[in-house]
């Protein structure tokens, strides 16, 4: 479903991508798996848009539904569709409280929904977003996404079984920013989808969306039970954080102000859909530049020659930081200094001598062996 009466900017601001029937489907199929009885008296979609979340059959009768949202325009259209939905123009990230909805404390309350994302701290489209609405101070972060979540627990409702990145559980930083929900409920399901399933967004790199079951619980949900947790895609693949080792153990990620005398530099690196992106060796002093330690270079080359095989890896990787194998490496390790070397002829010329055809060659026929038995699960094809 488009969101036709918006701009791109205000698609962009308002992270105003509506969610498609299939995907509003599977969270309440997710839902009812992990539901049983009357569980809820109210449900809540804060970001309801157009309306697509009451358009399927909620998994228990004898509900009252609300709708919310800051865009009038789409509250009209959602209200001619759906006699049965209380609509009202809430900004839910302001002055945060049921009563502000008409839900009582004592009613059971379960939110539904797409919640907006929209991180202005990331490169992509970072000339047009700016903050769309008023946030309390308490719930304000960079992604307005965590924003709408932190508001949800502020509500306490029983249930939550919403749309997010899958980043917001597996990026440690996002998963502390989001304590106060995580200490008070219990990750009780999620399927992961690729974005690219969204029609309007994510035209060249996809990234992991999770559908989520979260069940107010005070044992929470730990960042340890994240790592170990077995998260299944729409697909039926299957995949744990916990299935890799991770570069960013060996070396810096992002710049330190305290080096540099280093002859090599680095451009920093976010996780691998950034990658993609971004450049590897750099000549400049920049913001964000990392000046590499000598020890350390064969593993920055590591990650500059992982770049070339990125592209083939599945969606739900694109968020990860870069897997690694250190003893494996280690035997390797010269093989991938020399494709970086004849990679970046500019970059080390100074310091090196450009390797032999053949040498490259050998080089790449082990570095590719190695990605194959690293990635072997995944079955796709890693040629460079």
């Amino acid at each position: 479903m488009n969101t036709i009466h918006l701009s791109h900017k205000q698609k962009t601001n308002l992270g105003s991508f509506y969610t498609p029937p299939h995907l509003v489907r599977l969270v309440f199929d997710t839902l009812a798996k992990n539901i049983s009885g009357n569980f809820a008296d109210a449900v809540l979609e804060p970001a309801c848009g157009y309306g697509a979340f009451f358009a399927e059959k909620f998994p228990q009768k004898n509900v009252r539904f609300i709708g919310a949202d800051i865009d009038p325009v789409a509250l009209t259209i959602a209200s001619e569709n759906f006699s049965n939905v209380e609509f009202k123009k809430i900004n839910i990230l302001s002055q945060i409280s049921r009563s502000k909805f008409g839900i009582n404390e004592n009613e059971k309350l379960a939110i539904v929904g797409n919640p907006p994302y929209n991180d202005i701290t990331s490169h992509v489209k970072n000339k047009i977003k700016s903050e769309p609405c008023e946030i309390d101070s308490e719930i304000k972060t960079r992604d307005l996404g965590l924003s709408f979540m932190l508001a949800f627990a502020k509500l306490k409702p029983n249930y939550i079984a919403v749309l997010h990145p899958l980043s917001y559980l597996i990026k440690k930083t996002n998963f502390e920013t989001l304590k106060s929900l995580m200490q008070n409920y219990e990750l009780l399901d999620t399927v992961v989808f690729n974005s690219q399933e969204f029609s309007e967004t994510s035209k060249t790199n996809g990234f992991p969306i999770v559908a989520a079951v979260y069940k107010k619980n005070e044992q929470g949900t730990s960042y340890g039970q994240i790592i170990k947790r077995k998260f299944k895609t729409l697909e039926k693949q299957e995949f744990s954080i916990s299935d890799y080792d991770y570069i960013c153990k060996y070396i810096s990620k992002y710049p330190s102000r305290n080096s540099n005398s280093s002859d090599f530099k680095f451009f920093t690196m976010r996780d691998i859909n950034a990658l993609k992106r971004s450049r590897t060796f750099i000549k400049e002093d920049t913001a964000n530049t990392i000046y590499i330690p000598q020890e350390k270079l064969p593993y920055y080359c590591y990650v500059d020659i992982f770049k070339d095989i990125a592209h083939n890896l599945p969606y739900y990787f694109g968020n990860l930081d870069i897997p690694f194998d250190k003893q494996s490496f280690e035997a390797l390790k010269d093989d991938f200094f020399a494709l970086s070397i004849a990679k970046h002829p500019d970059i080390f010329a100074n310091r090196f001598s450009i390797p032999e055809p053949d040498r490259i060659g050998f080089a790449k026929a082990k570095v590719q062996n190695y990605f194959y038995k690293f990635f072997q699960k995944v079955n796709v094809c890693l040629k460079f």
